[in-house]
């Protein structure tokens, strides 16, 4: 018995150690969760990077050595290999292009992540056979008809800014509208703008941006920058402009693709997602019946770029969607557009939407794999729709809006008949249901056949852009009533028009007293202070908060607050040794889009309590005071402990204890603090 017993105990530990070596093995697998180019894949761009992507973080350091690339023409490539921020992602970017027409092999051997010592991969693909003559402008003009084509490519008589017609005003929402203008009629005289409306159609900004041909997509990111697509010359991208409309930045594709101008959206982390037409010679004849034997078929490709313009995800449509899918092209033509592409949205599960205008469709595409993960509308429609049995067609401007829906333009080209409406979905992506629960369709019907956007307002009403069409744009509340409705001259259209509220920027005087120099009428250096937009009504929570840099010869900082708009505030204002200083009693009336000014610097009745002191009589001078080191709202004898201990250890630099700016801590701050806490020196507040 005690035999059997030992026998079955040895077995047990073998079948333990056993499943731990198997387990162990199992888990010392990281899984390769992303290519690109996708293994296998053809129509690649010759100077195309190659990204590896992992389920965990990449631990080599030596990256180079580790991946070889080898063309079966063009023979081994060395490039630079960096990793993407999240460390999961290496990307290899070759010093010199593929040649057309070769197989490419992709090597990686010994590759440590995590919990793998010796990551191995291989895999192939297939670059393009020639990079074939297509005219990118005339192409896009094709979307907005045989009109469009001869006006934008042909010089054109200028007018000046268009005028606007409003024809209905109902007491529309805050916020300014951002469009853009451009004909389809080659003798409808126009210039091109950038411009911003008020809410009553007057204009806030205009700027004629000739020599360009056109502009589009004229926006406000979530960082508050204003956006839009440019095509001069062989420019075609997106420039991003500050609050006083200075091009600070620029988007646009890479990997050797050419920027589209249909949409950009600026992620939180500071990364852009963008979108480009990719044309490949392909051999439609094995593909449909009748095909063109040599035609141009234009794919899409969607990109996310980092802050430094690298590739860190691309997907392309050749990838995962057949040319078929287009039941309303003529794919027999010699070319075709089969996807058209025009809209992205991150998602809020961070995957990305994307909206495919010639499958009449909807699709999500997991951002960490490239996979689909469904697919809305089309003749791939995964989704029973409910309350809407005519579905969309062409459509155009997917977006998820706070409440968890999405609302889409429907163009409705192949509604029959054809008209236009904005629409709103509940998606429940597990059961696979798409419930119309809001639409607007005008009486009499509009039909944009081209462009469109809808955007939910933050009061709720929904702004419609109408595409090729008049009117331009209708503001509606959710029972259909119109608040808003305005139009340019007939032939003359906006791509998207979108309301936002204008950032409210504030310019404003400060001194710091002991920085200022009598001799020089100067403070000793520049230095960063905090701006406070704060109730007025008690407990006088703050609002919104900005920093800038006041100049030590004007005393100015502009303060940019983007997430406040108009209304009546205290400022108060505090610096890294400054004591908070509140404006004076009842509050400033700041408005958002507006320049807005105030001055704590001409009189100590600007501050509240006159809270401030004198530091100069020839011209007036008033400074908040500071030498509050520890900012506990007074100067007391622990600022003092801490400046004299800074002095005595000849700490020196941009210090709290440097209260005169001279980046030094010595006796004169000692000096200085012990005054001001002498005078009991303190923050006033309502």
């Amino acid at each position: 018995m005690n035999k059997k017993i030992q026998t079955l105990s040895s077995c047990l530990k073998i079948m333990l150690v056993t499943s731990s070596f198997l387990i162990s093995n199992l888990s010392l697998r990281a899984a390769i969760i992303y290519t690109d180019p996708v293994p296998n894949s053809k129509y690649i761009n010759t100077v195309n990077n190659i990204i590896i992507g992992f389920d965990e973080a990449i631990k080599s350091s030596d990256l180079t050595s580790l991946i070889k690339i080898t063309g079966s023409l063009s023979g081994d490539h060395k490039g630079k290999v960096i990793l993407a921020e999240d460390g999961k992602k290496l990307i290899f970017k070759p010093d010199q292009p593929y040649q057309y027409n070769e197989e490419v092999n992709v090597m990686m051997s010994n590759l440590r992540t995590t919990t793998v010592l010796n990551n191995n991969m291989s895999f192939s693909f297939h670059t393009q056979s020639a990079q074939p003559e297509f005219d990118l402008d005339k192409f896009r003009m094709e979307e907005f008809g045989p009109l469009s084509i001869k006006s934008m490519l042909s010089p054109r008589e200028t007018n000046g800014f268009p005028q606007i017609t409003v024809t209905v005003s109902n007491n529309p929402s805050p916020g300014y509208l951002f469009m853009t203008n451009f004909p389809y009629d080659e003798k409808i005289p126009y210039t091109p703008y950038l411009f911003i409306l008020n809410k009553n159609g007057s204009t806030y900004y205009s700027r004629d941006v000739t020599p360009t041909d056109y502009v589009f997509d004229f926006q406000k990111q979530p960082n508050g920058n204003l956006t839009y697509y440019d095509n001069y010359g062989t420019k075609h991208k997106y420039y991003a402009m500050n609050d006083h409309y200075t091009i600070i930045d620029s988007f646009y594709c890479g990997n050797g693709y050419t920027t589209d101008l249909h949409e950009l959206r600026l992620l939180p982390n500071g990364h852009a997602l963008l979108m480009a037409y990719d044309p490949q010679i392909v051999n439609m004849s094995l593909i449909v019946p009748g095909g063109y034997p040599n035609a141009t078929v234009i794919g899409l490709i969607i990109q996310e770029i980092d802050q430094n313009k690298n590739v860190v995800f691309q997907w392309r449509s050749w990838d995962h969607v057949q040319i078929t899918d287009a039941v309303h092209e003529n794919l027999t033509a010699s070319r075709v557009d089969y996807i058209h592409g025009n809209a992205i949205e991150m998602d809020t599960d961070g995957n990305i939407m994307i909206s495919s205008r010639h499958f009449s469709e909807i699709m999500k595409i997991d951002r960490s794999t490239g996979s689909i993960v469904w697919r809305l509308g089309g003749i791939h429609n995964q989704f029973t729709f409910t309350n809407d049995p005519i579905g969309f067609s062409y459509q155009h401007c997917i977006r998820r809006i706070p409440n968890g829906n999405i609302t889409l333009y429907d163009n409705g080209n192949y509604h029959s008949p054809p008209f236009s409406r904005a629409v709103e979905y509940a998606l429940n992506e597990q059961t696979k249901t798409a419930t119309l629960v809001w639409q607007y369709r005008n009486t009499p019907d509009i039909f944009g056949f081209a462009m469109g956007s809808v955007q939910r307002l933050t009061n709720g009403n929904t702004l419609i852009s109408w595409g090729a069409t008049n009117p331009t744009m209708t503001e509606v509340k959710t029972n259909g009533t119109k608040t808003l409705e305005l139009t340019m001259p007939p032939g003359i259209f906006s791509y998207r028009t979108f309301k936002f509220d204008m950032p409210l920027v504030i310019n404003s005087n400060v001194i710091i007293q002991g920085f200022y120099d009598q001799a020089t009428g100067r403070m000793n250096m520049k230095d960063t202070v905090a701006l406070y937009l704060r109730n007025t009504i008690a407990p006088y929570d703050i609002v919104d908060s900005a920093r800038s840099v006041i100049d030590s010869v004007n005393f100015k900082g502009v303060f940019t607050f983007y997430n406040t708009v108009s209304g009546n505030f205290y400022i108060s204002v505090r610096h890294r040794n400054g004591m908070e200083t509140w404006s004076k009693e009842g509050g400033e009336n700041f408005i958002a889009g507006n320049v807005n000014n105030y001055d704590f610097t001409t009189a100590a009745s600007q501050a509240y309590g006159s809270n401030m002191i004198q530091v100069s009589a020839s011209p007036v001078r008033f400074a908040i005071y500071n030498g509050d080191v520890n900012q506990n709202d007074m100067v007391s004898l622990v600022d003092i402990l801490e400046t004299t201990n800074n002095a005595s250890n000849f700490v020196n630099g941009y210090v709290s204890t440097d209260v005169n700016g001279d980046r030094l801590t010595n006796l004169d701050d000692v000096l200085f603090v012990s005054n001001n806490s002498n005078l009991f020196v303190s923050i006033v507040t309502p």
